[in-house]
């Protein structure tokens, strides 16, 4: 893991304004690299990495956009690079025990190991359950469409905020979340549909 402990060669204004920003945001671009890329260790680095290269170029951000907006346009950007490098290493390593049998396929979700669930509560699982099948349903949508929908709809972003983190036009951002949420729908759809006949309804 990268420190951020790095000398400022800068002003004490622009060391406190930094300092600031990370303490005020850390949390947040955490939240969106760990839900753009599903792994915990990796979100960890990738922060640590958005906030390096923001110091790096703090000196050059003249406040044409929020500063959350620009850190999420640095953490999107990694998260783009990021993923690639996790593709190619699944890909290198084969599946995951954890890991979904088929991403595309009708089990979809589905995993190796099936755990022992006679002793828990079946409103605490179905909450659980449920959590987990959209977080892998975020998971599995196409890139573009994943990231309108952790910016709207987990982060909260306005459109236009989207549109500029992005680089898109607010054309493009409905459409994009238009569709996300259709496909979420319908893998959610599924899913639940699939536990009331496994339950018989029970709720």
């Amino acid at each position: 893991m990268t420190s951020l402990q790095t000398p400022f060669s800068n002003s004490q204004d622009a060391k406190a304004s930094f300092e600031a920003a990370v303490e005020k945001y850390h949390a947040r671009i955490f939240q969106l690299v760990y839900r753009y890329l599903g792994n915990y260790d990796e979100a960890d680095d990738v922060t640590q990495e958005t906030f390096i290269r923001a110091y790096r170029a703090w000196d050059d951000f003249r406040g044409d956009a929020q500063v959350y907006t620009w850190l999420y346009r640095i953490a999107l950007n990694l998260c783009h690079n990021q993923k690639k490098k996790l593709t190619r290493r699944h890909q290198a390593e084969g599946p995951s025990l954890d890991m979904p049998l088929d991403a595309t396929a009708e089990d979809e979700g589905q995993t190796r190991e099936v755990p022992d669930n006679s002793a828990v509560p079946w409103n605490t699982l179905e909450r659980k359950e449920l959590n987990q099948q959209l977080f892998d349903a975020v998971q599995g949508l196409p890139e573009n469409y994943r990231v309108v929908i952790v910016l709207r709809d987990i982060e909260g972003l306005s459109y236009e905020e989207i549109a500029q983190v992005t680089s898109s036009s607010l054309e493009a951002i409905k459409s994009r979340l238009f569709r996300a949420r259709n496909l979420l729908r319908t893998r959610l759809t599924s899913y639940i549909m699939m536990s009331d006949d496994a339950t018989g309804g029970k709720t």
